[in-house]
């Protein structure tokens, strides 16, 4: 596991204080992004106040991430180390599903992992968003 500094809150009552958490091991088609920017959205203030009713603590949010690839799965073609990457509002979905076939993701009839507040596709692992320094994504998550 890679250790990361972030800041998460721990319910929808607490303010960001400084967090170390755990991003996965690459996978062959992951990349490694060293965050350089994410942005606030209001979102994400509704996800911290537990606003929705769906806030899973600790919660690091941010879905609006700007970084650097510092590292690349051995299977990665679509990224090389230095490159700038994005990262938007969910990291995987199952891919296989007609939603996902046709480019539509975010509709996975399966699963759609988010960025943050979410599970990874295993639907047990939490996923902690881009107010940290590093993040491990797929290189075709859009």
């Amino acid at each position: 596991m890679l250790k990361t500094k972030g800041y998460a809150v721990t319910s929808a009552e607490s303010g960001f204080a400084p967090f170390e958490l755990e991003r996965r091991e690459l996978n062959t088609k992951d990349v490694l992004i060293e965050i350089m920017y994410c942005g606030v959205c209001h979102s994400d203030i509704h996800q911290v106040r537990n606003e929705w009713q769906n806030s899973i603590y600790p919660m690091v949010p941010g879905h609006e991430i700007v970084g650097r690839v510092a590292q690349v799965g051995a299977e990665v073609t679509k990224f090389k180390e230095g490159d700038y990457a994005g990262v938007g509002c969910f990291v995987d979905s199952c891919r296989n599903c007609e939603n996902c076939r046709q480019g539509v993701e975010q509709f996975c009839q399966v699963h759609c992992a988010q960025t943050y507040n979410s599970t990874e596709m295993d639907e047990k692992t939490p996923t902690l968003g881009g107010y940290s320094s590093q993040i491990v994504v797929d290189e075709i998550t859009r």
